[in-house]
């Protein structure tokens, strides 16, 4: 079971690439709507742990990791999604494609409204919290923006496209003229509990790129992944969305089973793997140098910020957990238990 985050918190707000998945063809998409508290996650968790013998991938949620966003059930291309703020989903076609499930019907309403003001002043409360994440991560990305263009600037492109030429031959197979697909899937986001990436299967060949200055890995997945699809294999990436611009962190190839890793100085990854590649080798180093005072400075203040972001991220869990009991307490949890049985048999 591969797990991924639906999405993550950007400069511009949160992002995610799901929408991708929802339009595949031939899924069909159970969007659930409903307050915090309603069963949301419990739902789908349940649903994974029923169908754990199917091809079933799980995104979770980056501001409470201990939450499931969505499920997805590839064997039988089905897909169940919370659809609430701040990855709203609605039908495109519904009925053909999409349906919602409104888990908000078994909520006993007077019992909320008896707690509105205190309803009301913890929602505005978390939403406080996540201004104040969307502005430190502005500067997070505004910080290791500078730290990848004067990278960039050092780059040795010549040098690691010669490289990349030729780890793709001993990689990658020539495979078909059919051009493979490119997913987009986060491995890594910002969390309570820091910069965060997800495991990925250990059958899998793994390569660590070595990187703290994003501008070569990004070089290098991006034309890795360009060698992939020309061969006609589908990859995943995930990209990392503390810069200004999206830029490349990890690729999967499952086909072949291969996946390559960044570790930076903010997920503080370090190899398990024999394959390391190490990209101080594809910069010029008395350019790097010349700024290595400007980079260590935009690597404190950039971890500074991600302990900050973090705390704020974990207070603002803390307010919804409070949330989530006025709505847990004012909720039937004898209907939605057996709503939640009959919705998992539906899908058998």
């Amino acid at each position: 079971m591969q797990e991924y985050f639906l999405g993550g918190s950007t400069p511009t707000g949160f992002r995610t690439h799901f929408s991708d998945v929802i339009s595949k063809d031939g899924y069909y998409t159970y969007i659930l709507k409903g307050g915090p508290g309603t069963g949301k996650s419990t739902l789908m968790k349940k649903v994974a742990k029923h169908f754990r013998d199917c091809n079933v991938i799980t995104y979770r949620c980056s501001s409470d990791i201990n939450s499931l966003d969505a499920v997805v059930i590839e064997d039988k291309k089905i897909i169940i999604v919370d659809g609430t703020s701040p990855h709203v989903f609605d039908p495109i076609y519904p009925g053909v494609s999409q349906e919602i499930i409104n888990l908000g019907s078994f909520w006993n309403k007077d019992a909320l409204q008896k707690n509105g003001k205190a309803v009301q002043l913890l929602s505005d409360e978390n939403q406080k919290c996540h201004r104040t994440v969307k502005r430190y991560i502005k500067a997070i990305s505004s910080i290791n923006s500078d730290i990848c263009r004067h990278a960039e600037n050092s780059l040795d492109r010549q040098k690691l496209s010669a490289y990349i030429q030729r780890l793709s031959k001993k990689l990658i197979p020539s495979k078909n003229n059919i051009d493979g697909r490119r997913e987009f899937n986060q491995l890594s986001s910002l969390t309570q509990e820091k910069y965060m990436t997800l495991p990925v299967n250990e059958e899998y060949s793994k390569y660590f790129i070595k990187d703290d200055f994003f501008a070569g890995g990004n070089f290098f997945l991006r034309k890795l992944a360009d060698t992939f699809t020309e061969n006609g294999y589908d990859i995943t990436v995930s990209e990392c969305n503390m810069l200004d611009a999206p830029t490349y962190e990890h690729l999967i190839c499952h086909k072949l089973k291969l996946v390559f890793i960044t570790g930076n100085f903010m997920n503080g990854l370090t190899p398990e793997t024999e394959n390391v590649i190490n990209f101080t080798r594809f910069y010029d180093k008395e350019l790097l140098s010349s700024k290595k005072q400007r980079m260590n400075f935009n690597k404190k203040a950039v971890a500074e910020l991600i302990s900050e972001t973090a705390e704020c991220l974990t207070t603002a869990l803390k307010i919804h957990d409070k949330l989530e009991k006025y709505y847990i307490n004012a909720l039937d949890f004898e209907k939605l238990e057996k709503m939640t049985d009959d919705f998992i048999k539906t899908l058998e």
